[in-house]
């Protein structure tokens, strides 16, 4: 039976930590990674599988690979939660001859916002290169929505991750200047970005999201989640830009 890990990226100000963990807490292995000063918001009741450590600006992915050795790896952000279907197909995939297997899955993904689900999710396309074997990446972003290390196309999981970063939206803005932060620094080590792609992917985005969401079927709701997706697709990019174009200095006079 093959084995699986949970790599979950935490970073100051998400309140879904412990619902997320506990989502997966039969895993082999789970692993919280956490960008930030403070610590993260772990229950006192955790799994005995599970290990804290703290993600360091500019570290190399290949310095995490030793923090879990199983079969496959999961990736979350601390505000998704497993849902009960996809839970289910883990086990079976598990089970599973791992040699008859894809070597990687896209999970959809599914945020609740003002009160109803929609299709997407703040930090990146639905679906999602989620499920790996062994560590290959971190959670990816709206900027490396298409990119994969395989030479075939990956499979598909019938289930789904809820994405719950949103249910205060005052949060969910507050969140988007952490996660933004990391996706810029990500950028700094990828192809250069010249400020058309910054100013046009966004929009790129927003319309994706609208369109995933049959365009306005999803009112309100559906309209929230493209603009903040937009926001911090634009956000990371005005980021980058700004700490390869302007000059630190102090402010004018």
């Amino acid at each position: 039976m093959a084995t699986l890990g949970v790599m979950v990226l935490s970073l100051p100000g998400m309140r879904q930590l412990a619902e997320c963990l506990k989502s997966v807490q039969w895993a082999d292995a789970i692993v919280v990674l956490h960008a930030g000063e403070d610590e993260p918001r772990i229950p006192e009741r955790r799994p005995s599988v599970l290990t804290v450590r703290k993600l360091v600006p500019g570290e190399e992915l290949k310095s995490l690979r030793g923090e879990t050795r199983t079969d496959w790896v999961l990736h979350l952000l601390g505000e998704e939660r497993v849902e009960p279907e996809l839970s289910d197909e883990l086990h079976e995939l598990c089970r599973s001859d791992f040699a008859k297997t894809s070597p990687g899955y896209r999970v959809s993904i599914r945020t609740y916002v003002l009160g109803r689900w929609v299709e997407g999710s703040l930090w990146g396309p639905s679906p999602s290169l989620r499920l790996t074997r062994g560590l290959v990446q971190l959670p990816y972003g709206w900027w490396n929505a298409k990119e994969h290390p395989y030479e075939q196309p990956p499979g598909r999981l019938r289930g789904w991750i809820g994405d719950y970063s949103a249910l205060d939206l005052s949060d969910a803005v507050a969140l988007v200047n952490g996660v933004t932060s990391l996706w810029a620094e990500g950028l700094q080590h990828s192809p250069s970005h010249g400020p058309a792609a910054l100013a046009l992917h966004p929009f790129r985005v927003f319309l994706r999201l609208l369109w995933r969401n049959r365009v306005l079927a999803k009112g309100l709701a559906g309209l929230t989640l493209s603009t903040l997706a937009a926001y911090a697709t634009l956000l990371s990019g005005a980021k980058l830009w700004e700490s390869q174009n302007v000059p630190r200095r102090r402010s004018p006079a």
